[in-house]
């Protein structure tokens, strides 16, 4: 009993992963939620370029730059807007969690890595400014700075690094290189065979006279 309620709960988990993965393509299912305007005018806010290397030394301190913007007291809409953009735009690139996305100039997550990135900078950027953060901030801007300062391949460039964004504009990933991209394709690869696996949990955990009958004879 225990073993087969041990196997429905991780089918539960599964199950939640799988339907988050899948509203994935229901709410991305194209590169930007909104289009951007034809004359250049702006939806949200100005967000500048982030480079490519300059990616991965922000995104170490992510977190950082997170928590100290939750713990602000006294908030502005600079700081609402740039939060619920990191927020969606960080959803929009599944979390970073495929490979390459920061990395990988190839990947049909890097420009939506560069929006993601380029948004907690900006957000670290404004955080210096606000009379409750200056500090902890300007502390935080210099160890990145330091960071990139330290290693040349930091400061690499690629052709997402010139691309500036707006927070009214989520971007997500380019799908058409998608089949160009092998660790892209093995990710969801493997996120079927999750899916497969999850579903035949699932199925093992009705009861016997709900199950789909088997071929053959009892």
């Amino acid at each position: 009993m225990m073993a087969r309620g041990g196997r429905c709960a991780i089918a539960g988990r599964w199950l939640g992963v799988i339907m988050a993965l899948a509203s994935l393509f229901t709410v991305v299912p194209v590169r930007a939620h909104h289009p951007r305007p034809s004359d250049g005018t702006l939806v949200g806010l100005a967000i500048p370029a982030i480079g490519h290397g300059e990616m991965q030394v922000v995104a170490r301190h992510r977190s950082d730059i997170l928590d100290l913007a939750a713990r602000q007291a006294r908030t502005d809409a600079t700081l609402r807007r740039l939060m619920g953009f990191v927020s969606l735009q960080h959803f929009a690139c599944w979390w970073g969690l495929v490979p390459g996305s920061l990395t990988d100039e190839a990947s049909p997550f890097n420009e939506c890595a560069h929006a993601d990135m380029a948004g907690i900078r900006a957000l670290l950027a404004h955080l210096s400014t606000m009379p409750g953060a200056q500090s902890a901030a300007s502390a935080l801007e210099a160890r990145i700075a330091a960071d990139i300062a330290a290693d040349p391949a930091f400061a690499a460039l690629c052709s997402n690094s010139s691309e500036t964004f707006d927070s009214g504009v989520v971007i997500g990933p380019e799908w058409r290189l998608l089949p160009l991209h092998a660790p892209t394709v093995l990710t969801g690869l493997f996120l079927l065979a999750l899916a497969a696996g999850g579903a035949w949990l699932l199925s093992r955990c009705l009861p016997p006279a709900n199950r789909p009958a088997s071929s053959g004879t009892r």
